[in-house]
C-alpha cells in the first residue's frame, strides 16, 4: 500500500509545525510494509492537487490542520482530499464542519442528551447575542489547540468579558463564545473508531491543574499547550489513564459514545470535559483530529488502550479503507 501524507506546511505557531509529525507517521507506515510519502499542502492549492495526484497513492493521511494560513479551512482542506477518490483517514469534512463551528457542535450534542454548559455568543460583528453566564471563559468559536485562551479569558464579571471580547477582536478571532467557566477536573476522553457507531477504542485522562500558581484560573491556556518553557505547561501536566471511580467513568464513557454517534465521527477524535465538585460533566469542546505527534496525549494514551503508534497507524489505515 502506498500511503499519501497530505500535511500543512504553514509553520507560523507551535501547533501548526507538523514536520515532526511526518517523520514519526512516516516511520510508522513504512514499519507496516507500506510506502509513505509526503504532500505538503501550502499556498498553491494547485500544485498541492497536482503533486497528491501524482503521488499514485491508495490511501490519504489527513494532516491537514489548516490551509492558507487560516485553521477555519481545515474542513476545506478535508473537503479537497475527499475529491481525489480515495480512502482519507481521520474525520469526514462533514464532521470536521460541524466541530470546528463551537456553536453548531453544542447544539447536535444538546440534541443527543450530552450535558454542555450555557453560553452566549460574539458574532463577527461584534454583537453579543443571548444572556452570558458568570463566571464565563471566553474562547473562539473557530479554533482549536487553545488559540485565544490565556489566564484573561475567564471573567468574573460582564466588563471583563467586554474586555476579553475586544482582545479576541483586535487578533482577529472573533466570533466567540461566552461560555459558562466550570470550575473542576478538565477530562480528555480518547476515542478510536471507523465510524458510523460507537467507538472501539476509549481512554480517559486528565490534566492536572492543582499545580498552577494560586489565583491563577484553572484552565488550559495556548502557553500551557505549546510553550514548553512556560509555567503554564510544566504545571499543567496530563495523565493516562485518570483516576475515577467506575460511576464517573461509565458516565464519560456513555458521554464519548453519544457524542462519536452525534457527530458522526470517525478515526480518532477527542472530547474535553470539566467535572464541577458535584460530578456533574460538562462537554467544552470536540477534537475531530486531534495531535498525533510523538509528545501529543493521545500518544501518552495508546499504552492505557493496549496500542502502540504503528497499531494505531495500521487501525486508521484499515478504517479508512474500509469505509
Amino acid at each position: 500500500m502506498r500511503v499519501a501524507i497530505a500535511y500543512s506546511a504553514q509553520r507560523d505557531t507551535p501547533d501548526t509545525d507538523l514536520r515532526e509529525t511526518v517523520a514519526a507517521l512516516s516511520e510508522a507506515i513504512q514499519s507496516l510494509g507500506h510506502d509513505a510519502v509526503a504532500v505538503p499542502l501550502g499556498w498553491d492549492i494547485p500544485a498541492f492537487w497536482t503533486a497528491l495526484a501524482g503521488s499514485r497513492a491508495d490511501v490519504i493521511w489527513n494532516l491537514c490542520e489548516e490551509a492558507c494560513g487560516r485553521a477555519s479551512l481545515e474542513l476545506h482542506a478535508t473537503a479537497l482530499l475527499e475529491l481525489m477518490n480515495l480512502p482519507v483517514t481521520g474525520n469526514t469534512a462533514h464532521s470536521l464542519s460541524i466541530c470546528l463551528d463551537k456553536r453548531i457542535c453544542r447544539e447536535v450534542l444538546r440534541g443527543a442528551g450530552v450535558p454542555i454548559a450555557d453560553a452566549a455568543w460574539v458574532g463577527q460583528d461584534g454583537v453579543l447575542v443571548g444572556q452570558v453566564p458568570l463566571p464565563a471563559i471566553v474562547k473562539p468559536t473557530a479554533q482549536d489547540g487553545s488559540v485565544g485562551i490565556d489566564r484573561h479569558s475567564v471573567c468574573q464579571t460582564h466588563a471583563e468579558v467586554t474586555a476579553a471580547v475586544a482582545r479576541l477582536a483586535q487578533a482577529g478571532l472573533l466570533p466567540a463564545l461566552c461560555e459558562r467557566y466550570v470550575e473542576g477536573r478538565e477530562i480528555n476522553v480518547l476515542m478510536l473508531g471507523p465510524g458510523g457507531a460507537s467507538p472501539q477504542h476509549i481512554a480517559l485522562g486528565e490534566i492536572d491543574l492543582r499545580g498552577l500558581p494560586a489565583g491563577e484560573p484553572r484552565i488550559l491556556t495556548y502557553a500551557g499547550k505549546w510553550h514548553p518553557e512556560s509555567e503554564a505547561y510544566q504545571k499543567t501536566p496530563s495523565h493516562y489513564p485518570a483516576e475515577m471511580d467506575d460511576m464517573l467513568r461509565q458516565e464519560l464513557m456513555g458521554i464519548a459514545q453519544s457524542a462519536f454517534r452525534a457527530l458522526q465521527l470517525s478515526g480518532y477524535a477527542r472530547l474535553d470535559l470539566r467535572v464541577d465538585a458535584s460530578g456533574a460533566c460538562h462537554v467544552i469542546d470536540v477534537n475531530g483530529n486531534p495531535d498525533i505527534s510523538p509528545d501529543a496525549g493521545l500518544q501518552r494514551a495508546l499504552p492505557t488502550l493496549g496500542l502502540d503508534f504503528p497499531r494505531f497507524v495500521a487501525l486508521q489505515l484499515a478504517w479508512a479503507t474500509a469505509r
